[in-house]
Order: structure tokens, then sequence, then C-alpha cells
């Protein structure tokens, strides 16, 4: 692997880490703002901030496969993966994959969206774990 190869590779997991560490930090925070969340609504800046940033780092993930790949994704793809992540981000890793090599990378990306939801859930319970009575979160 070449060294430009390697130096995408680290930009792409860290990217990844970074979305990990926004998920569990984003449960946290909800938690510790509205340990009742289920009955008072979710704190929407929270909300709002957490997906802006998650955004950003896909984004990120993007241009450094891109750049790994050599090629440029056209901007309607950009549009799109904006709008609707779950059809065109899947429909990038198709096009731009080896035919044979398709749905691991396909079936790696919903997997990494039920991790995050799921790292998001162990930061929330962590939180309710440490506040003194409090009940336990609604994601259990």
């Amino acid at each position: 692997m070449s060294e430009m190869q390697e130096r995408w590779q680290r930009q792409k997991a860290t990217a990844i880490a970074a979305m990990f560490g926004v998920s569990l930090a984003t449960g946290i925070v909800v938690t510790a703002i509205a340990p009742n969340a289920a009955e008072a609504g979710l704190p929407l800046g929270i909300q709002l901030t957490a997906n802006v940033l998650l955004f950003v780092l896909g984004f990120r993930w993007l241009q450094a496969d891109s750049a790994a790949l050599d090629i440029r994704r056209p901007t309607w793809l950009n549009v799109g993966i904006i709008l609707l992540a779950a059809v065109f981000v899947p429909y990038y890793l198709y096009k731009t994959r080896a035919e044979g090599a398709r749905l691991a990378p396909i079936l790696r990306f919903f997997g990494l969206i039920f991790a995050l939801a799921l790292t998001s859930a162990v930061g929330s319970t962590l939180m309710a774990l440490l506040q003194p009575g409090a009940p336990a979160p609604a994601t259990l």
C-alpha cells in the first residue's frame, strides 16, 4: 500500500472513530439534559448538532474514500447523500466497488448505522446509571 493510500485509510478510520465518539457523547448529553426524553421530547438543538457533526464526519470519510479510489463524486450524488443517505451512500458504494466486492461495503454501512445507534444508547444508559434517582432510559 502506498503512502497516500495509508494516509487515506487513516483518515477514514479517524472519521469513523469520531462518529462513534459523537454518538456516545450525544447519548450522554441528551440523558444528562433530559433524563425523561421519551416523555419530554428530545432536545432539538443537541440532536441537530449531533446530526450535523455526523454528516460532516460522514462526508470526510466519503472524501477520503473518493481520493483513495481516485474518483470524483458528482454534485447530484452529494445532494442525494445529504437528503437521503440511506439510499445514496449504498449507491455510491455499489458504483465505486468492483463486481463481486459490492455487498460487503454496503452491509458494513448499514452495520455502522446500527452500531452508531447502539453506541448512543450505551452513552444514554451510562449517563442514566450515573445520575442519582434517574429512571432507566427508554433505550433499553
